[in-house]
């Protein structure tokens, strides 16, 4: 007796102009219903201002947006576009577009079963190629200025943890879609994510069964790995690979070096925010004051901004005193734990992109090549590991956390071949 499958639905999410939109256009033409959570604050947008939906601008459809999350709850805009949605065929596979805050991307994982994640991946210089003329068009030009600022905000929000937050939904994604191809015309576009695509929907619906690939494979160990890590922050594995033999050589997660007890333990938050504390009441017993409103600095604690809005972590402590993690990064820690083997020619596997002090070793250990996840690289370390000659490959695939839903009828299937014989 078969078992009736649930329904497949699935979320978008990924750095505006990567290509969401694109992707469930294409996804529509295989039969899934549409819904995207941007288009109820558009509607709020025009209640509010009695203005078109599309003359709002990034920066408004943020606020809007952050405010009826903070007075509706983090899962409004998910629920609003659940609510719609089950008004389609109950065998209708559907598909959720604009997922911005984490809290939406729990509240479809905990309403359907049968949920995934895609994250759709694309470089900021491709992003601003795709979006400037349509969103970013001024009078005196292109405003790639305020680009970057509404960029940063989408990323993580540090003010509210009701804004936008699409690096920690790429990081719980399910499935990774790199689209940094920029196609003639919108059509051609949807029909290549199409083909893109669909290997994977086959795949998550039980039609197509497979193993890990090799690349699947070794970034599931990494971010098995980062599960080790107590990190405050983030949370990061990487994986050494002599690929030529399919050896792992080394695995490892951040973490403070033994014996010094994780922050969560000894101080109960991140070290750097205990020094950056610090360090600004010394500034407020100095009384400095802010470099764009003049005010005198006052009772500040993270993330560290003035009454004006302006950035002082930013602004008025180098790297955001980085320098002060008292962690081994994953990636440092995998290149040290080799000891004095040689790696030349391996390939490191990494849950982010490295900073430009493991890029640094990473150069020194001459590896060949870096996989890695990650939609807003650090460009500085782009440009070191690129000079240096060294292979940067973006992940894209099944991520570990859809392992067992999606691989495991692999085993089932062969068990039924057995037993047929």
């Amino acid at each position: 007796m078969s078992v009736k499958k649930p329904r497949l639905i699935l979320g978008l999410t990924g750095s505006f102009g990567s290509g969401c939109s694109t992707l469930m256009e294409a996804l529509e033409k295989l039969g899934f219903s549409g819904f995207r959570l941007s288009e109820y604050v558009r509607d709020e947008y025009k209640n509010k201002t009695g203005n078109p939906k599309e003359q709002a601008t990034k920066k408004e459809l943020q606020d809007i947006g952050d405010a009826m999350r903070q007075a509706k709850g983090l899962e409004y805009l998910a629920a609003l576009a659940a609510k719609d949605a089950d008004k389609v065929d109950s065998n209708q596979p559907i598909v959720f577009d604009s997922i911005r805050n984490i809290g939406e991307v729990q509240y479809f994982r905990q309403r359907y079963p049968g949920f995934f994640l895609i994250a759709v991946d694309c470089a900021p210089k491709e992003r601003w190629e795709r979006i400037k003329e349509k969103e970013y068009q001024t009078d005196k030009g292109y405003d790639e200025g305020q680009f970057e600022i509404d960029d940063k905000r989408d990323k993580y929000d540090e003010t509210t943890k009701f804004g936008q937050s699409v690096d920690f939904c790429v990081d719980d994604a399910d499935v990774l879609i790199d689209n940094d191809k920029t196609y003639p015309d919108e059509d051609i576009a949807i029909r290549m994510l199409k083909d893109k695509i669909l290997p994977y929907v086959n795949v998550m619906q039980g039609n197509l069964c497979r193993t890990p690939s090799p690349l699947e494979m070794y970034m599931g160990i990494a971010y098995t790995a980062s599960l080790q890590s107590r990190c405050v922050k983030r949370r990061v594995g990487a994986v050494i690979v002599d690929e030529k033999y399919n050896a792992i050589l080394s695995v490892a997660f951040n973490e403070n070096p033994h014996p010094i007890e994780p922050c969560i333990i000894k101080y109960k938050k991140c070290y750097r925010d205990v020094y950056k504390t610090k360090y600004f009441k010394r500034l407020e017993k100095l009384k400095q004051k802010c470099p764009r409103c003049g005010k005198e600095l006052r009772g500040l604690k993270p993330p560290f901004l003035c009454e004006c809005g302006l950035d002082l972590d930013k602004t008025m402590l180098s790297d955001k005193a980085m320098n002060r993690c008292t962690a081994v990064h994953a990636e440092e820690k995998a290149i040290l734990n080799i000891g004095s083997r040689n790696i030349s020619g391996c390939t490191l596997y990494t849950t982010t992109f490295p900073c430009f002090t493991c890029a640094q070793k990473i150069v020194h250990s001459q590896l060949a090549s870096v996989v890695y996840v990650e939609p807003y690289p650090d460009q500085d370390s782009v440009d070191f590991l690129d000079e240096a000659g060294i292979s940067i490959r973006k992940f894209e695939g099944i991520k570990a956390k859809a392992y067992f839903r999606v691989f495991g009828s692999w085993q089932k299937e062969m068990e039924e071949m057995l037993n047929k014989e």
